[in-house]
């Protein structure tokens, strides 16, 4: 699972952060996917950038010297309840079809 967060990182990245992970039918799907694209970031695969005032953005990232990996190490902590899963559904307005999950 891995992998395919890499591997759809990099033919849709940069992407809004909620629509890379939430499942429109599966909130346990939703948690699923966060904690699989954890890994790629911890693995320097992918990176979670807040530009601005705007929406985290997931980024894919394919080479980092020692030193960028070393200042592109910070933490990012975001709370994902299900009432808040389900605001996130009905806030945008438009069906999420670009996810984790949704790709294969």
């Amino acid at each position: 699972m891995v992998r395919l967060v890499y591997n759809t990182l990099r033919e849709y990245a940069p992407i809004n952060l909620f629509e890379f992970v939430i499942n429109p039918l599966s909130f346990s799907r939703t948690i699923e996917n966060i904690f699989y694209l954890s890994f790629s970031v911890q693995d320097a695969r992918a990176k979670i950038e807040i530009i601005g005032d705007r929406f985290p953005v997931v980024n894919c990232v394919d080479n980092l010297t020692e030193d960028e990996l070393i200042m592109e190490n910070s933490q990012f902590v975001f709370e994902m309840t299900m009432d808040n899963w389900k605001v996130r559904l009905k806030s945008d307005g438009r069906e999420l079809i670009v996810g984790i999950d949704r790709i294969t």
